[in-house]
């Protein structure tokens, strides 16, 4: 009996590097000393281009892609402090701060 050798596709490879770098599993939002995200963490990101739930964002200490969900008007090039929510469908999403100001 051979064994055949399972080569997992770039989507697959690439899930899995954001879901290592975001913190673990996906769903746990990050074990202790995975060296991941944790979700409510805050996290500098630089907005590249839009997105139809928000912005497409690049996390500027691991230089990871990501998407921003925001009401706001953004403009390429600026810079926004966020919260990391979960890794979901091999996507990175975060949000807005928001402030409790009236």
């Amino acid at each position: 009996m051979t064994k055949r050798l399972r080569i997992a596709k770039p989507e697959i490879i690439e899930y899995r590097q954001l879901r290592a770098a975001a913190g673990g599993s996906g769903s746990s939002g990050g074990g202790s000393g995975s060296g991941g995200y944790k979700a409510g963490e805050r996290v500098v990101c630089t907005v590249f281009d839009s997105d139809k739930h928000g912005y497409k964002v690049v996390i500027q200490k691991d230089n990871l892609p990501a998407v921003l969900a925001s009401c706001q008007v953004r403009k390429p090039g600026e810079e926004i402090v966020s919260v990391f929510v979960c890794v979901h469908n091999g996507r990175i999403l975060l949000s807005e701060i928001f402030s409790g100001t009236s």
